[in-house]
């Protein structure tokens, strides 16, 4: 090499060395593999074989990704190499819905076997002869809301299959102009007032002219 190459402030770096001496951490990366590489290099001569080098683009790529730097170009493998793995975003918000519904279940659930009790606690009492409705109606923890069970029955959303009847619902039948109220197990037994002549467990087509059911709006 003669002196001209070197020129007054001495030799000319290549431009892809230039770039990294901004970086004082990639500078550092770069002479020591540099030196780690000319000693490869050197051995290997020395055997009378020498090794594939990278291009220096690579060897660029490489220490900008070591010292946390994205390089402005290169190959699509090293661009698909640097791009990150995206996780799907999980939300507890997402279970809330279901979670609300869960919990409302269970408390309708509670509510009904609140009533089923109570109203089986009165089973042989006769203070509810002639007074379905208001058996009904306490076995819920309420009073008033409804004059006669045919009224009730017109206010409700009704169902005709009055053999299927779900538990905790309200069996209507159509005995009398006032009609008759009674509350469903679930099981093909409704507990009612006026089971023969108390209150008593009896199954669902024990009265006359069933209508349907309905869930009881308490």
């Amino acid at each position: 090499m003669t002196a001209a190459a070197f020129g007054p402030a001495g030799p000319a770096l290549p431009r892809s060395v230039s770039r990294l001496a901004a970086n004082p951490v990639t500078t550092v990366l770069g002479l020591a593999a540099g030196a780690v590489g000319a000693a490869v290099v050197g051995t290997q001569a020395a055997q009378g074989s020498l090794p594939d080098l990278p291009s220096a683009s690579t060897v660029t790529a490489d220490l900008h990704l070591t010292a946390g730097a994205s390089p402005a170009s290169g190959s699509s493998s090293t661009r698909a190499a640097m791009t990150p793995v995206s996780a799907e975003p999980t939300s507890a918000a997402g279970t809330v819905p279901e979670l609300t519904k869960a919990a409302g279940m269970q408390a309708k659930s509670q509510k009904v076997d609140a009533a089923i009790d109570r109203f089986e606690s009165k089973i042989g009492s006769t203070q509810y002869e002639d007074y379905c409705e208001r058996a009904v109606e306490n076995a819920f923890g309420t009073q008033g809301h409804y004059e006669s069970a045919i009224q009730d029955w017109r206010s409700q959303q009704q169902h005709s299959d009055w053999q299927h009847a779900p538990k905790g619902a309200m069996v209507f039948y159509d005995t009398s102009s006032d009609g008759h109220v009674a509350l469903s197990l679930g099981d093909g037994r409704v507990v009612s007032s006026s089971a023969h002549h108390q209150v008593g467990i009896v199954p669902v087509g024990f009265f006359q002219h069933p209508l349907g059911w309905a869930y009881a709006p308490y």
